[in-house]
C-alpha cells in the first residue's frame, strides 16, 4: 500500500556517481540511461551523468522531461 516514486533522482545521482568511481579508469566521461516505474505503469527515463579526472568523480548530474502530478500550497499565519 506505499506507493513509490517513479523516478528518483536523488538516488540515481549517487549511482551514477558510485558506478564511475568503481570504474578502473582514472579518466572518464560516464552516461547511462535510467528506466524506472515501468511496473508501476508510470514509466520515468532519467539521464545520469558523471565525469571522472584522475580518479576522482568530479561532477554527476540527473536530467530528464517531467509532467505536473499535483500542485498545493502552505499558508503560514
Amino acid at each position: 500500500g506505499v506507493y513509490e516514486d517513479p523516478a528518483t533522482g536523488s538516488a540515481n545521482v549517487a549511482l551514477v556517481g558510485l558506478l564511475a568511481s568503481i570504474a578502473p579508469q582514472p579518466d572518464l566521461d560516464f552516461s547511462q540511461v535510467i528506466r524506472q516505474g515501468v511496473d508501476m505503469g508510470r514509466p520515468s527515463f532519467l539521464t545520469a551523468e558523471a565525469e571522472k579526472r584522475g580518479g576522482e568523480v568530479e561532477t554527476t548530474r540527473i536530467g530528464g522531461d517531467c509532467v505536473w502530478m499535483s500542485r498545493g500550497a502552505i499558508k503560514l499565519p
